[in-house]
């Protein structure tokens, strides 16, 4: 090799030197080495990083979570809060005023119905009522002259029979015209109704009409129905693997199916009987702060949660578990050095989670000594 040739292979050798130079002052001084290993993905963090990044270590931990079931439903009232209206004498529906929605207060009119068997039934009344005067003063002279011996036993016989007869049809009279709301005294004294109210039985609001002026309503028709509201609950149905688990006071979140206000309540009863169809038992819960709640009606579908335990499990903070590529993964700490600290990117399966805590489900896969990047090691493992 010629003096020429030499020279410039040193000029070339000396460049590459100075470039190599300026690469390495270029770089962060607090840069953090991921490809250490990329087989077993190990990171490692200088002490100066691990400070700066305001990082921190921890270990597994044992949380209380809450056991749920979830269930579906729909909001009632109890029984003695709904009226079926209908008659005890079938009648054309001469007026009503009454919409759904209508609040109602117990013994208002709903309706009124005629029909002229309403008038024969009052005149029949009437009839009987007048001829029992004559019937009782009978029977109280035969009755005494039978026991003076001066009138025939089989006489007093028949006039206690007309009267007792007559007695016992004029309080089955009475009672039709009570179930038709009519009033006897006013009628004892001459006052015919043509026409007999329909009232309501319940407080509460209008829930369905299904009836309409000029009308004919049959005792076995439902006129009007009416829901009281004041006492709302939510009857729940839960499957029978789980139905072991509930208890009565156990809290209830739910909202209605396709809202987003969630309300409060709790298990007031059981059902002991399981459906056949869908193999569920009916859960009721009664409401929190009822009073102050405005958007639930009856018949409405909700989604619910019961809380039904508080179980221990294995936690690590939320933070320190990073999701990637639907997977999740955890730093463990593998060696700390003088100046440095070397972490391994672990897959780990997640359960239960909330802001704070998620659940480790393969804990058992790790030793209780084993320590983990549990703050600043999002960045880390999604680079």
């Amino acid at each position: 090799m010629d003096v020429k040739n030499f020279g410039v292979l040193l000029t070339f050798g000396f460049a590459l030197m100075l470039t190599a130079c300026s690469q390495q002052e270029s770089a962060p001084a607090d840069a953090i080495d991921i490809s250490a290993n990329p087989h077993v993905d190990e990171i490692i963090v200088t002490k100066a990083q691990f400070t700066t990044g305001n990082m921190k270590l921890g270990s597994l931990e044992q949380q209380a979570f809450e056991k749920h079931i979830r269930t579906n439903g729909y909001i009632d009232v109890p029984p003695d809060r709904k009226a079926s209206i209908n008659v005890k004498f079938g009648g054309f529906v001469k007026s009503l005023s009454i919409l759904p929605g209508d609040r109602i207060k117990q013994g208002a009119v709903l309706f009124t119905l005629e029909n002229p068997e309403y008038i024969q039934l009052q005149q029949d009344y009437l009839e009987i009522k007048a001829q029992l005067t004559y019937l009782q003063s009978d029977y109280e002279r035969q009755k005494a002259l039978a026991s003076e011996n001066i009138a025939s036993q089989k006489n007093y016989l028949k006039a206690e029979s007309d009267f007792r007869v007559a007695k016992a049809k004029l309080e089955g009279f009475k009672e039709k015209l009570r179930m038709i709301n009519i009033n006897t005294e006013r009628l004892e004294k001459g006052v015919i109704e043509p026409v007999v109210n329909v009232y309501s039985p319940i407080n509460g609001f209008i829930s369905k009409v299904n009836i309409t002026r000029g009308i004919f309503v049959a005792p076995a028709d439902i006129a009007v129905e009416i829901v009281d509201t004041e006492h709302m609950h939510v009857e729940l149905r839960v499957f029978e693997k789980d139905v072991a688990e509930i208890r009565k006071g156990q809290k209830i979140n739910f909202q209605v199916t396709g809202s987003a206000v969630k309300h409060t309540g709790e298990v007031y009863l059981v059902g002991r009987t399981i459906e056949s169809d869908t193999r569920t038992v009916n859960i009721h819960g009664h409401i929190h702060e009822e009073e102050m709640i405005t958007d639930l009606l009856p018949g409405m579908y909700v989604e619910a949660i019961i809380d039904v335990a508080s179980v221990q499990r294995p936690v690590l903070p939320s933070e320190a578990v990073v999701s990637l590529d639907d997977k999740y993964y955890v730093l463990k700490l593998v060696n700390e050095e003088k100046d440095a600290y070397t972490f391994q990117r672990i897959e780990v399966t997640v359960g239960e989670f909330n802001n704070k805590w998620s659940e480790i489900m393969n804990a058992a896969d790790f030793k209780s000594t084993d320590r983990f990047l549990v703050r600043g090691g999002f960045n880390l493992i999604i680079e």
